[in-house]
């Protein structure tokens, strides 16, 4: 029986996307773009190298995105993108629209609710306040303030002792195969992977049982029946 599902929050909970497309407009303010690219164009590139690249980390994705061509040269640095997003996602974050109704659901079922995420304390839990799902989970973990980071099995120990559950009572949802998927299992917690990048990239990595597109389908899983 699952008892508790905790989160990712990129790419899972926050619309990575949708939120791209809102803030892609003001790179042009802070760089120079080739001659003739268009929002759009920029938009769509980033886009792209992120669906692709971005759980190899972020100089990969972003030393990918500048082989596209859309930036003049030199192409910004992979450390200056890194900043840009850091900045503009302090400030502008868009939420699955689905995303609260389907926790709210899930609490009414009696499922304890949690974070576990990689990154600045203060920009995650920023992004968590902006989307507006503060408020429903039972714990929220990042990984600066536990001082390690998945898929290091110790961080998700932090979250067990939190919740008081035991691994096999509790699943992890996000869209990383390493990071989520692999991390998750190696504590022996249950994985659902959610497609949001659309492709795995990790065939040494077996895929989960669980796969779903949104976190919305969480709804039609039997919690009782499952671990």
């Amino acid at each position: 029986m699952i008892r508790g599902v905790v989160f990712d929050v990129d790419h899972t909970l926050f619309d990575r996307y949708a939120t791209l497309r809102a803030i892609l407009p003001e790179a042009r303010g802070r760089f120079a773009l080739a001659e003739g690219v268009t929002d759009e164009e920029l938009t769509e590139a980033w886009i792209a190298a992120d669906k692709r690249f971005v759980h190899f980390g972020w100089p990969k994705m972003f030393g990918e995105l500048a082989k596209t061509g859309v930036f003049a040269d030199p192409a910004p640095a992979p450390n200056e993108l890194g900043a840009f997003l850091r900045d503009t996602f302090s400030r502008v974050a868009v939420p699955f629209p689905y995303a609260r109704p389907t926790l709210c659901e899930l609490r009414r079922r009696g499922l304890r609710l949690a974070v576990i995420t990689n990154g600045k304390s203060a920009l995650q839990r920023k992004k968590l306040e902006m989307i507006g799902l503060t408020d429903l989970f039972d714990e929220i973990l990042v990984s600066e303030e536990a001082g390690v980071e998945k898929p290091d099995p110790a961080i998700f120990r932090v979250m067990e002792r939190r919740l008081g559950l035991p691994a096999s009572e509790l699943c992890y949802v996000g869209d990383n195969e390493v990071n989520d998927v692999k991390g998750a299992r190696a504590a022996g917690w249950l994985p659902v992977w959610i497609r949001t990048t659309g492709s795995w990239e990790f065939p040494e990595i077996p895929m989960p049982r669980f796969c779903i597109d949104t976190v919305r389908d969480l709804l039609d899983f039997d919690f009782e029946r499952m671990g």
